[in-house]
């Protein structure tokens, strides 16, 4: 059995673990009949071909690299907390770099200079990540659409630490209070071609497009 492949099997086994997924669970989101095939890989019984490997890393939302260092302990430690208007100057200078990274023209979206009064205020929430110096590095919203479907707004990451597992915590933090409030919906409008990566992604948590650049999933 080669060496190289139990090692990336057993980080695989670690980050699935670290995400809260069973091997059911990632199973099903990658497509497998049953979770044999991912016991194989994870046990590095089988290969896992380069196709498999960017799968899984846009599914457990971290870099594909991960993989080969065999060091979940790269990634980066943070926290994730409510918005409080002490780091709003962080956030979109936060913001303004996520979007110079996708060769976009860097220009604050209105809704961002007031959080409070454009969602918290409304009985929406607003929540941004934090590394260790207490820095933002990512940021995501939600507005109401009616009372059974919430839409995810501004989620953004700092682009050198994108695929480490912000956005998908993030997400997640979106999709569990949004459930908890008795929505039956979360839904996400995406921006032009230059979003193409993020439509990745939320595809990978489960979204359906159901119109151009209209992607949702129930909850």
């Amino acid at each position: 059995m080669n060496k190289n492949k139990k090692e990336v099997g057993a980080t695989i086994k670690q980050i699935r673990k670290e995400r809260g997924f069973s091997q059911v669970e990632l199973s099903k989101k990658m497509g497998f009949k049953d979770h044999t095939a991912l016991t194989k890989i994870e046990t590095g019984v089988n290969d896992v071909n380069s196709e498999t490997l960017m799968q899984l890393a846009k599914i457990l939302d971290v870099h594909v690299g991960t993989f080969f260092t065999g060091k979940t302990s790269a990634l980066p430690n943070f926290k994730i907390k409510q918005y409080d208007d002490c780091y709003r100057d962080d956030m979109i200078f936060m913001v303004l770099c996520a979007k110079d990274a996708l060769k976009k023209i860097p220009t604050i979206n209105p809704d961002l200079l007031d959080i409070q009064k454009n969602y918290l205020n409304k009985g929406d929430m607003f929540w941004i990540a934090l590394n260790e110096n207490n820095r933002v590095i990512g940021c995501v919203g939600y507005e109401t659409i009616n009372p059974l479907e919430a839409r995810v707004h501004r989620l953004y990451i700092k682009p050198e630490l994108k695929r480490q597992g912000i956005g998908g915590a993030l997400l997640d933090t979106v999709l569990k209070y949004v459930k908890e409030k008795g929505y039956k919906k979360i839904s996400i409008h995406l921006g032009d071609e230059k979003y193409w990566e993020s439509k990745l992604f939320y595809k990978a948590k489960g979204f359906v497009e159901t119109e151009p650049r209209i992607l949702e999933k129930a909850i």
